[in-house]
């Protein structure tokens, strides 16, 4: 009996109580008791009123497509630069006009396999096989003006003479290349009646960004040699400055390709902060 009388003492209590409804900008919001809070029934609608979404994209075309499918009037676009992300507000303020900022995309920039594999060789002494294997394992990446395959081959077959009085031989095939320092420190290589110079500047074709287009790079093929033999390095000129360059051709092209107003700085919405 005494759960009974609980019971009727909370269902009389419950009578006692009114809800509270009233529309809110078209929302009907209700003050439920006992806490009185106000709760907004919108989720009951058949669509919410307004888009509160945050899609983060790994990819430029994918973000573009995005932002061009919901851009409207005062969308922008914020670009941090320290973290190389891009951020599309659609329902951004105005003069005069303010928005919620609820619904916002995003697009991080990240650094390809490729380009960190070489930023990691560079300015690395290197033998000449230690070469030879990172040319075969990045061969597409070498365009010019030697192609990869023959670079890969010139390193694979090494004949070295220094000052004419000493001779130190290194080959890992038979004799398709033959390779010489002379006094003048000329490294050239030969293939029948072909005579090759060694290039002192290469051409490559990576992505600095992954998901994200090739870019041209030039670095520079240094050797050194000595009794021991021939040490090679790569030295990229001003790696920070590629990036930073190649970063400021894809603001360039978000801002083509969306004709948003794309702003250097960082924006900290409701969601993205």
């Amino acid at each position: 009996m005494a759960d009974q009388t609980e019971y009727q003492a909370a269902f009389t209590a419950g009578m006692g109580q009114s809800i509270i409804s009233d529309v809110i900008e078209g929302i009907e919001h209700v003050l439920v008791p006992p806490g009185c809070s106000l709760q907004s029934m919108e989720k009951l609608l058949p669509a919410p009123t307004r888009i509160k979404a945050s899609p983060e994209f790994n990819d430029c075309a994918g973000f573009v497509d995005y932002t061009g499918e919901f851009a409207e009037e005062g969308s922008r676009i914020f670009v941090d630069q320290s973290d190389r992300r891009f951020f599309t507000v659609f329902d951004s303020h105005a003069k005069d006009k303010p928005a919620w900022g609820d619904h916002s995309a995003s697009l991080q920039m990240k650094l390809s396999p490729e380009w960190k594999r070489f930023k990691s060789v560079d300015s690395q002494k290197m033998a000449p096989m230690e070469l030879a294997e990172f040319i075969e394992e990045n061969l597409s990446y070498f365009l010019g003006p030697i192609e990869g395959a023959e670079l890969l081959t010139m390193a694979q077959n090494l004949k070295v003479q220094l000052k004419g009085d000493l001779q130190v031989d290194h080959s890992t095939q038979s004799g398709l290349r033959h390779l010489q320092i002379k006094d003048d420190s000329v490294l050239t290589g030969k293939s029948g009646a072909k005579q090759l110079a060694f290039p002192e500047r290469i051409e490559l074709g990576l992505r600095v960004f992954d998901n994200h287009s090739v870019y041209p790079i030039n670095v520079f093929l240094r050797y050194r040699a000595s009794k021991e033999g021939i040490t090679f390095w790569l030295k990229i000129p001003d790696p920070l400055g590629i990036e930073e360059e190649a970063f400021n051709q894809v603001i360039d092209e978000v801002r083509a390709k969306t004709g948003l107003k794309t702003l250097k700085g960082r924006f900290e919405g409701p969601r993205h902060k």
